[in-house]
């Protein structure tokens, strides 16, 4: 009789088995990784607990690329995530706001989602005014108050989170820089792009 109940009960182990590792196999999408963030991550105007509210603010909801955003505001809210070597995956939020980009990264892995409040999306980059504009175009007068202005940290940057690729584009918050709308022409400001590659940040 012991031996017809372990025989009997194999099968239904093996099948429990392959569940639980269909399970874990199973893909998390970018809507999962937007669930699990903690509330103080998500603009102020998001209310969880209303699912059918938060779900109409999400105007871009790319499985495919990973990468979703939010409306609602003047200011724009995006988060994405790039897959790692290892199986995790590295989340990052990006809050556009008046004072530049805010940005929280998370690591996801084993179900879980761990801040990880020490991670420097981008690399620890320098920058020179030239990286943002083509000085060429600027008056001598403006180039010496904007240099001066730069060399003080007198600025703000923003970074926008790849929606196709893995890149991270950096632009200039001119009128942080001189307190100035269209002081510099619209035809000399540059963005930075700064590749992923090797689970390395490589500016270009």
């Amino acid at each position: 009789m012991q031996r017809k109940i372990v025989i009997f009960l194999l099968p239904i182990m093996a099948f429990i088995v392959m569940a639980q590792q269909c399970t874990s196999r199973q893909e998390v999408n970018i809507e999962t990784l937007f669930w699990m963030l903690p509330s103080d991550a998500l603009p102020v105007y998001v209310d969880v607990a209303d699912r059918e509210a938060t779900e109409a603010l999400m105007l871009v909801r790319d499985h495919e690329n990973g990468y979703l955003e939010l409306g609602g505001a003047q200011s724009m809210w995006e988060m994405c995530y790039w897959n790692l070597e290892d199986g995790r995956k590295l989340v990052a939020v990006n809050s556009l706001t008046e004072q530049g980009s805010v940005i929280r990264t998370f690591i996801y892995g084993k179900g879980k989602l761990k801040e990880e409040s020490g991670y420097k999306l981008g690399g620890e980059q320098t920058f020179e005014l030239e990286d943002f504009v083509d000085v060429s175009q600027l008056e001598p007068d403006l180039l010496i108050r904007a240099k001066e202005a730069f060399d003080r940290g007198n600025y703000h940057l923003y970074y926008g989170l790849p929606r196709e690729g893995t890149s991270l584009k950096v632009w200039l918050d001119e009128y942080s820089l001189l307190e100035e709308y269209d002081a510099i022409p619209y035809e000399a400001q540059k963005q930075v792009v700064i590749k992923w590659e090797d689970e390395k940040w490589i500016k270009q």
